[in-house]
């Protein structure tokens, strides 16, 4: 399965938490599927080419990583 189909399988069915950091931000912005959705739409996500979808998840596993 590639990326972009298992971001489009998050997007039907998100795994979502209610957790918040020290800061009292959202726990789900960690998590790179979830950041591409509320960035992008399906449409967007859709358009885009494999690779794209595989690069923007790498750069958000990066910042999440980065910023946790």
């Amino acid at each position: 399965m590639t990326e972009k189909e298992k971001l489009l399988e998050y997007i039907k069915k998100p795994v979502l938490t209610t957790a918040r950091n020290s800061m009292g931000c959202d726990e789900n912005w960690y998590n790179s599927y979830f950041a591409i959705k509320e960035t992008f739409s399906t449409e967007e996500i859709n358009s885009m080419s494999d690779k794209e979808v595989e690069n923007l998840v790498r750069l958000g596993d990066s910042m999440s990583e980065a910023f946790y």
